[in-house]
């Protein structure tokens, strides 16, 4: 049996290879990959294994916005610190999940589960369904991890985000800057459309945080948010758009 483990954290690696090995010390762990990114490219040159270990949210963002583009089609064990609404999720659809710290007794069972369900399709579209409330459900939190914890910046308090060399900045009610992993692509669609906005290629605002609008070169507009100095300017191509979407 092969197996895939997506995980960003090392101790957590290393709790779930153990428990791999003394169920089993015949399965192979063909490698350990630590964000969307690098699992994007293992998948573009390595066949489809047998069982994957998949935290839910990673260094580049939640898992599910790459799951739904179906590039991985083995069950999967998903394993996080969170206990949300997910959890009812995969119940229903038969999808073991395991919160960390994980214990040698849940892995077995979930094994046993995996084991007992392995020619089960999963259907990814039901799930996502399941997950979002039919997409009625909009992402409420965003999580920053650093190298010595993790914090929960709640969508709600982001008066905007920007994108920087691969990484995402919100900025927050207090005008500090909290720096995450995130696709600016996915997130935006993972936002409330009513409450934000795509201004350029790296820069989404919130309207709640909009304290003036003002008129820019090469018909733009240069927009304030509440507690942050420098000023955010919208594209030529997204001002039409955006002026329609404060009215």
């Amino acid at each position: 049996m092969k197996v895939l483990i997506i995980e960003d954290e090392a101790i957590n690696i290393e709790i779930i290879t153990d428990h791999i090995l003394r169920y089993n010390d015949k399965i192979e762990i063909v490698a350990s990959l630590q964000s969307k990114e690098e699992v994007e490219k293992w998948y573009q040159t390595n066949e489809q294994v047998d069982l994957v270990f998949s935290d839910i949210e990673l260094l580049d963002g939640n898992v599910f916005s790459l799951l739904k583009t179906n590039i991985i089609k083995s069950p999967i064990i998903f394993t996080t610190a969170y206990n949300t609404f997910y959890q009812d999720a995969f119940d229903v659809s038969g999808i073991a999940y395991l919160l960390k710290p994980i214990s040698y007794s849940k892995f077995y069972k979930a094994m046993e589960k995996f084991e007992s369900l392995q020619n089960k399709e999963v259907n990814w579209k039901k799930i996502s369904e399941t997950i979002h409330g039919l997409n009625n459900n909009y992402k409420e939190r965003i999580i920053v991890k650093t190298k010595t914890e993790i914090k929960i910046v709640s969508t709600k308090n982001t008066g905007a985000i920007l994108s920087n060399s691969g990484k995402c900045i919100a900025i927050d009610e207090s005008g500090k800057e909290n720096e995450f992993r995130y696709k600016l692509s996915d997130l935006i669609k993972e936002l409330n459309p009513k409450e934000f906005f795509q201004i350029n290629r790296g820069e989404i605002v919130n309207i709640n945080f909009i304290e003036k609008i003002e008129p820019y070169f090469g018909d733009r507009l240069a927009i304030s948010i509440k507690n942050y100095k420098q000023h955010l300017i919208t594209s030529a191509s997204a001002t039409s758009e955006f002026r329609k979407w404060i009215e």
